[in-house]
Parts: C-alpha cells; sequence; structure tokens
C-alpha cells in the first residue's frame, strides 16, 4: 500500500468507527429479545442509514442540491420514504420467517415510523457533510486565492519599485561618478544589493529582518543623494533579532508612502522618522512623515487606497491574529504604526 493510500484509510477510519459503534449499539438494543433479533436489527438499521447517508452524499447533493433544489426536494422525498417502507417490508418478512424470534406484536405504523426516523437521521447527516465539506473546499479555495492575489500584489510591487527606483538611483550614481566622488563603487555595491534583495530574496514567503533593514537603510542613503542638503530623516533601530522572519519588501512600502507624501526632496521643513525595535514577545515599527497642506488635500483618498489595502490583505494572510496595524493622520502629519505579535 503506497503512502497516499494509507492516508487516506487513516483520515476515513473515524467513519469507519462510528458505523462499527452504531452497528454495535443496536445490536445491543436488539439483543435485548434475543441474539437473532439483535444480529437482524444491526444489519437492517446500519444498512438503512448507510444506504441514506451515502445516496445522499454522494449522488443527489452533488447533482441536485446547487442546481435544482425542486428535484432534490422531491427525489429525496421519493428516496426517504421508499426506504422507509422497505424497512417496513424487511420487518414483515422477518416475522413471517422466523415468528418464534419476533417480538410479540407487529405494528406496520410503528415499523414505518421507526425506520423512517433512522433514515431521515441518516439523510440529514449526510446533508451536514456535504455542506461542511463544501464550506472547507470554498474556504481552501479562497486561501489559495488570497495567497495567490497577495503574490501577484507582491510581483506587482516589485515592477513599480524597480523602474522608478532604478531611474533615480542610477542618476546619483552617474552624477557622482561624473564629479569623481570616492564613494561612487560603494554606491553601485549598494545598488546591486537592493536589487538581489528585490528579484531573488524576496521570492520566499518570509525573510530575515536584518535584509529588510539593510534595504532601508540603503534606501535612505540613495533618498539623501536627491538633494545636496541633508534632509530631515530619521532611522531608529532598536534591539531586534537579525534571524526574526519578516514578509518581504513589507515595511518598505510603508517607508516608500512616507516619502511618497512628505515632499521632502522639496518641502525644507519636511521630515520623515523611522522607528523599529523587537521584544521576544512583539515587533514594533512605526512611520512618520510631514503632510505639506497641498498634499494632504489631494491625497485624502490615495492613502486609504490600494497600497493600504495591499498591506492589510497580507497582514491578514501571513500575521492573522498576530498583528495591530494603525494609521493616523492629521492636518499636517501622517503616521502608520505595525505591531507584530507570536
Amino acid at each position: 500500500m503506497d503512502k497516499t493510500k494509507f492516508n487516506t484509510l487513516i483520515k476515513k477510519l473515524p467513519n469507519y468507527a462510528l458505523w462499527v459503534m452504531l452497528f454495535l449499539f443496536y445490536f445491543a438494543i436488539g439483543a435485548q429479545f434475543n441474539f437473532v433479533r439483535g444480529t437482524y436489527q444491526a444489519l437492517l438499521l446500519t444498512f438503512l442509514q448507510l444506504t441514506a447517508y451515502y445516496v445522499n452524499l454522494k449522488c443527489f447533493m452533488p447533482k441536485y442540491y446547487g442546481s435544482s433544489k425542486r428535484r432534490y426536494n422531491i427525489f429525496s422525498l421519493l428516496f426517504v420514504l421508499g426506504l422507509a417502507l422497505f424497512g417496513v417490508a424487511m420487518e414483515i418478512i422477518y416475522v413471517k420467517l422466523l415468528p418464534e424470534y419476533a417480538p410479540p406484536k407487529l405494528h406496520l405504523a410503528g415499523a414505518f415510523a421507526f425506520s423512517l426516523i433512522f433514515v431521515l437521521v441518516a439523510f440529514w447527516g449526510g446533508i451536514t457533510k456535504f455542506l461542511i465539506g463544501r464550506q472547507e473546499k470554498t474556504n481552501t479555495e479562497l486561501e489559495a486565492l488570497r495567497r495567490e492575489n497577495a503574490e501577484s500584489e507582491l510581483k506587482f510591487l516589485k515592477t513599480q519599485i524597480n523602474p522608478h527606483f532604478l531611474f533615480n538611483a542610477l542618476n546619483n550614481i552617474y552624477s557622482m561618478a561624473y564629479t569623481g566622488d570616492k564613494s561612487t563603487p560603494e554606491k553601485i555595491t549598494m545598488l546591486s544589493d537592493m536589487l538581489r534583495y528585490v528579484l531573488y530574496d524576496c521570492e520566499s514567503d518570509y525573510i530575515s529582518l536584518y535584509k529588510e533593514i539593510d534595504y532601508i537603510s540603503s534606501f535612505l542613503e540613495f533618498q539623501q543623494l536627491k538633494t545636496e542638503n541633508r534632509q530631515n530623516i530619521e532611522f531608529n533601530i532598536g534591539l531586534f533579532d537579525e534571524n526574526y522572519q519578516i514578509a518581504p519588501m513589507f515595511l518598505v512600502g510603508f517607508v516608500e508612502n512616507a516619502f511618497k507624501h512628505s515632499k521632502i526632496e522639496k518641502d525644507k521643513s519636511g521630515f520623515v522618522s523611522i522607528y523599529l525595535w523587537q521584544s521576544s514577545e512583539k515587533f514594533y515599527f512605526s512611520v512618520e512623515n510631514s503632510m505639506p497642506e497641498v498634499v494632504a488635500i489631494s491625497s485624502q483618498i490615495k492613502l486609504g487606497g490600494i497600497g493600504i489595502e495591499n498591506a492589510k490583505s497580507r497582514l491578514a494572510l501571513m500575521y492573522p491574529n498576530k498583528h495591530k496595524l494603525q494609521i493616523t493622520k492629521t492636518d499636517n502629519r501622517h503616521k502608520v504604526v505595525l505591531e507584530l505579535y507570536k
């Protein structure tokens, strides 16, 4: 027996055990009269319920429940009544063939009601099993769709980052090389490491925190190169575990958003303040930036748009019930606080 068949058998064992227990239960009730009655009753009731359960689960529900409720109701009614009548017929045959092992008096109406109740219970069990299975399948498909969507959003995010950032970075490096800046080789290496991170390291679902921090630090270095004077940028890093795993390009999105809306290159009073730390129980990250009045008015919709929704969906997917995202905005400030829990 191969591994797949063995795993399938293991999963089905609880179902088999349930039917065996029901068989023994029905036998115990019938055996109070005699052994023959107990065996007959266990076989009949188990057969009726097995048939009602599996025919409904494997045939009626998949074929008619979603497409034609009217057909399903008609076929189900006829099937249930037919099984109940079959139970009565078997009871009549049993009494005639083995009268010495039969109860003192046969009540056809009672036998029909008895069989009908047991058939309906099993039939209802088939409905429940089918609906639960369909819901689990739907949840699995939704989870796969959400993951696929998150991966697509990440890939889309990469295509947005690379051309725009690369263009500005290469311009800055070209200017440095043209003026004979001795730090040009260092900046080329830094840019190479950043592109390697985006193109290769980010293929994983999670990445070491120090790589994300290294990328942000390099990003800030290139951001400073956009202006002759030093911009008001703070990046405060507290204690953290370098091997702590985090979703790639996640923090970077908030940082880029802060620079996009602060207009720090043009606004001398603008600022971007970034702070992160990590303890054994929590990871904390915050980004606060200035909001020029014109930008604050024009970006009211964008700040709650696709970028934030992307972040929220990735958080729900990768950190379910283990995160807190708080976004606050005043007339001239915008702040994002992210907390991840173990």
